[in-house]
Order: C-alpha cells, then structure tokens, then sequence
C-alpha cells in the first residue's frame, strides 16, 4: 500500500506512485534534453552547463533507462564536449593529454547506429579528427598538436590520406591553413546542429515544451482583469455588481458596492423586554418594495452620448495607438494617451482597440 496514491479526494481509483513519478520524470528528462539541445545551438555555456546537472541527476537517478534515454544521454555526452572544445583545461578522461575533442570521438562512434545519414555521420567525424588537431594550434600549443595527431594515428580509424595532411598542417604549424579553415569549429558545431535536427524530429521530447506553451499562451489571450469593456455603462449606485463585469475592485481600490437590502432593524430587540417587538410585515414590505424598485435619476445627456456613441477609429489614431506601445510597452495606456491625441477618448479604448488589432493581425 506504500506505492497507492490516491487520484482525487472525489475517486475511490488508485494507481501506482511509482509508475507516475516514472511517466513525470521521463517528461522531465525530455524537457532538459530539448532544453541543452537549445543552448547549444545558441552557444550559451552558462545556462548548458547548468542544465546538463539538472539532466545528469535526473538520468542518473534513474534505474532502468529506456533506449532513447540512454541515446539522449550519450547525445548530451557529445555536445558538452564539444561545448568544451577550445577549452584545452577540460578533461572527460583519466589522461590529461586527452582533449574534449578526443574524447568526443570515442562518444560519436557509439552513436553510428542513431545517425542514420551516413555521410553526415562520416562528415562530423572527420571534422572531430581536423579540430582536434586544429584547436591545439589554434591556442599555441604545437606540441600537444603533434601529440594528438600521434593518439588518433593508434586509438582511431584516421583516414590515411586525412593523416597525411594534417601532418603537413601540424609540421608547418600553420592555423589558417586551407584545411582548417574550410573544416572549421563552426562548420563542426553546425554539422552536429543538423544531426540534432534529425534526431529531434524522429523523437520530439516536446511534450512538457508543448503543454507550457498552451499555458502561456491562454495567459496572453486573458483579458486582464483590472480593464473595462468599451462598450459597458456604469452600473446604477445601489444596483449590484453585475457577473460580467471584468473589474476587480480591491485591484482598483474601488468601495465596495450597497447591499440590496438593508441590514438595520426596522423594530430592534431591547434587553429590558423579555421578547422581540413583533415586526410589521407591511412595512418591511414596503421597505424592499421601495429599495428593489427605486427608479435612478436620469442621467445627463451628455452621459448618455459619451457611452453610447461610438467614434470609428482613424488610421492616424491607429497609427498613434501603435508608436506609443513601442515606445512606451503596452499597458502604458495613460501615457500613451497623455502623448498623443486620440480625440477624447479614454485610456479603455486604447487598450480595447489594441485588443482588437492584435485579433486581427494588424500589429
């Protein structure tokens, strides 16, 4: 009974705890995977690195990993070593003369079956072989150059005609070399972006990505809470708050509305009689009959224009609407309105008519 849960307080259903934090932690897994994947194509070391630990704990903790999860793990192994490239300090291997780049080779070959473009398998490891003599030269560092060439000529398949080259780059120390240069680190890390491309579409790892995006895009298309409709008139005094009024009223410091009834006693007990004075029912009557029923005022005539007649928005309005959201952001509607003339209109019906380009496209 340790690994019951139950669903709801409303369900009698139980289901295995542990299968759920399964199902959880895959999404998981998935999201910092498709998450690396980004900062990588985006070169952002700070946040990769940061996330690769979230990614190794979760993977880690894990007892019996699925094939693509295994896959994604030695994925996440080859991007951060070759996110470590350049960095000739970092090491993956008990050798110190070991660079990432050399360790990132034994990593791409486990990965041979995952590629399943041939000629891109072949063309990002034969830039593995140039860069990591490359990267040696390019720091200055001609001796460990020449030793990585030596370590991929016996630990690797380094194509005989490739070798010779790279001896003549290395003899000549020579970093702008046509080799290195048509073969560079970026065409490297672009190579590898393809590969990714091709992985994540035949295994998306999108679905918690996805699930948030709808959450994030219902709260864009939330109206906010604190804006009146346009087109809405001021409720009465002693009237009720209507239920489609979009105002929140301890947001606007507004008091809060009459009650419909009073809550004073027409005929109050006093502690000297030993029971309530009986209550008139007529009058109480009356009492309701007169507050249920009390007819307003008529308003003013220039009221009743203000908030029914609608002016139809002009281009140039339009076009004000939009330079003061760029200059100001948007729901800075008092300013905006302040800077520019909409022919008295209200700081509502900019943000209304705003809404209503956004619907449309218009902006």
């Amino acid at each position: 009974m340790e690994n019951q849960a139950v669903i709801s307080s409303t369900t009698v259903a139980k289901v295995n705890i542990c299968e759920v934090e399964s199902v959880a932690k895959s999404w998981m897994i998935d999201f910092s995977f498709l998450t690396l994947c980004r900062y990588y194509r985006e070169q952002n070391a700070e946040k990769f690195s940061k996330t690769l630990k979230v990614f190794e704990a979760m993977i880690d903790d894990e007892y019996q990993l699925q094939d693509n999860q295994q896959t994604k793990r030695t994925i996440c192994c080859l991007l951060s070593r070759i996110m470590d490239g350049k960095n000739l300090d970092a090491h993956y291997d008990l050798n110190n003369k070991v660079t990432p780049l050399m360790s990132a080779l034994s990593v791409w070959d486990c990965l041979k079956d995952t590629a399943n473009d041939a000629a891109l398998y072949d063309n990002i490891k034969n830039l593995l072989f140039i860069q990591c003599v490359g990267v040696c030269l390019e720091k200055g560092n001609a001796q460990l150059a020449a030793h990585t060439l030596q370590w991929l000529e016996k630990e690797s398949d380094l194509p005989e005609k490739l070798q010779r080259k790279l001896s003549t780059v290395v003899s000549k120390k020579d970093v702008y070399d046509q080799l290195l240069t048509r073969f560079s680190f970026n065409h490297l890390m672009k190579s590898v972006n393809s590969f990714l491309d091709a992985f994540l579409e035949k295994h998306p790892s999108d679905f918690l990505f996805k699930a948030a995006l709808k959450v994030v895009q219902v709260r864009q298309e939330r109206p906010a809470q604190a804006d009146v409709d346009q087109n809405s008139e001021d409720p009465e005094p002693d009237s009720p708050v209507k239920p489609e009024t979009n105002v929140v009223s301890s947001e606007l410091n507004l008091r809060p509305k009459k009650k419909l009834f009073s809550t004073k006693t027409v005929h109050p007990w006093k502690p000297e009689s030993t029971k309530k004075l009986p209550c008139l029912p007529h009058r109480t009557a009356k009492l309701i009959s007169r507050r249920s029923c009390k007819v307003p005022s008529p308003p003013q005539q220039n009221t009743i224009s203000r908030y029914r007649t609608k002016k139809k928005w002009l281009s140039e309005e339009d076009q004000h609407l939009k330079a003061g959201v760029k200059k100001h952001g948007e729901g800075k509607w008092s300013k905006i309105l302040e800077e520019f003339d909409f022919r008295d209109r209200t700081s509502v019906m900019l943000k209304d008519r705003w809404r209503t380009l956004k619907k449309h496209g218009k902006v």
